[in-house]
């Protein structure tokens, strides 16, 4: 019997050999509004968004919103990669930045990159 209240979300592990994947999560850890269909998971690689999202933890995203809200986070496309970072948004310009002070000179203007989804939920003991 299928529990309306879970969802069940499918990947592949990058670090672990490409495998099959599913995490399944209980719908009320969304507090926000989401598109069921456009939700996907992916496994972050790197530390530029510590100590808010760890290396290697699993972030649930929602293709269909593309809205900036400052403070957010988002999935962005840059040079044929996928990057994790908060928006900051001014009266004057938008931009992507690392929470991980060590990565501070990682920064990337609205103009320059193709935003991809909004994260909605970390999970970071996998």
């Amino acid at each position: 019997m299928e529990n309306l209240d879970l969802i069940t979300l499918e990947y592949k592990d990058i670090f672990d050999d490409n495998r099959d994947k599913k995490i399944e999560f209980s719908k009320s850890l969304l507090l926000r509004p989401y598109n069921l269909k456009s939700l996907f998971v992916v496994k972050v690689d790197g530390k530029s968004m510590q100590p808010v999202i760890n290396d290697r933890a699993l972030v649930i995203a929602d293709l269909s919103q593309k809205e900036i809200i400052n403070d957010s986070i988002y999935l962005i496309y840059k040079e044929d990669r996928m990057w994790i970072k908060k928006a900051f948004v001014s009266s004057s310009e938008i931009k992507f930045i690392s929470i991980n002070t060590e990565y501070s000179h990682l920064v990337y203007d609205l103009k320059d990159v193709h935003v991809v989804a909004k994260v909605l939920l970390t999970f970071t003991n996998f």
